[in-house]
């Protein structure tokens, strides 16, 4: 099997952003509501009241939806257990978390819950923010009352404040509190999921009924940890992903990503922000030309 290139999947969220990605193919830019494009990816997008069931889901240059090319190869491609997106906010995203996966396994019927890790590519200033890991311990009451009250003073100050700058790498574990500033063009690993658990709307277009996957903050609030975490930058060994710049397969289902110049990939004209999807199966392959990529691999198949 050869690298198949993918179409851009734009996907519509909630927040407002995406000239970056836009700049990184060379096309005019544009803030809109289409902030992210979602990468090798087999999962839909969950945008409460908007119909649109293949949103989110990738498609080869070829034609098939990539879920589609999976399921006719299953062995050849390998578990599709990576999500890669390419995410500009213009404007900061509310007080979160994911759920990890048993939380995942016993409440949302899946195999996977959703740490994640963000790759800072560029910034539309010098740096930028985001928030990641309570400072202290907080008690599932008192986090509670914050959510009930919407004390998004609370929330968010109750956060580490980290400063990023391109190169930076995050990463984020499943429950962790966390919230991403305006201002950086990040590409995000996480595994396969659209799980987020909202716990800041107030200003932000959500509503409350849809903060908490459908589950209640009785239960919803279990996934959250609420255990003081210190981040720390760069990406430790894990056993979701792994990224690097190494224009090759890497044995296992995997994404590769054109972040500057042009050149020849596997014998395709390629450019900034072109992507392919590697199958476990892939061949080697031959790149020409000043390319910088970034490979991000799946976790081992469990």
């Amino acid at each position: 099997m050869r690298p198949e290139r993918l179409l851009p999947t734009r996907v519509y969220r909630f927040y407002r952003g995406g000239a970056l990605i836009d700049r990184l193919r060379g096309e005019p830019e544009h803030d809109g509501d289409h902030p992210e494009d979602w990468i090798g990816s087999v999962v839909a997008a969950r945008n409460p009241g908007r119909d649109e069931p293949l949103a989110g889901l990738s498609r080869l240059a070829s034609g098939p939806l990539l879920r589609d090319a999976i399921k006719q190869s299953p062995a050849a491609w390998g578990m599709p257990n990576l999500l890669v997106k390419l995410l500009d906010p213009v404007e900061r995203l509310p007080v979160h978390a994911h759920p990890d996966r048993e939380f995942a396994r016993v409440h949302l019927g899946s195999d996977y819950g959703k740490t994640e890790a963000w790759v800072i590519v560029a910034t539309r200033e010098e740096s930028a923010d985001v928030w990641l890991g309570l400072r202290d311990d907080v008690s599932r009451e008192q986090y509670r009352a914050w959510i009930d009250t919407q004390d998004t003073h609370a929330l968010l100050n109750s956060l580490h404040r980290l400063t990023v700058r391109a190169g930076d790498v995050v990463f984020v574990p499943a429950g962790v509190p966390h919230a991403i500033g305006p201002g950086a063009l990040i590409v995000e690993l996480q595994e396969p999921t659209d799980f987020s658990i909202v716990c800041e709307w107030d200003g932000f277009p959500i509503a409350a009924e849809d903060a908490h996957l459908g589950l209640g903050w009785d239960t919803a609030i279990e996934a959250l940890g609420l255990s003081a975490y210190e981040p720390v930058l760069g990406l430790p060994d894990n056993e979701f992903f792994a990224v690097d710049d190494r224009p090759e397969p890497g044995g296992r289902f995997g994404v590769l990503l054109i972040l500057e110049g042009e050149g020849e990939l596997d014998g395709e004209r390629v450019r900034a922000g072109d992507a392919f999807v590697l199958p476990a199966a892939c061949e080697p392959f031959q790149t020409r030309g000043d390319l910088d990529v970034i490979r991000c691999l799946g976790g081992p198949p469990t």
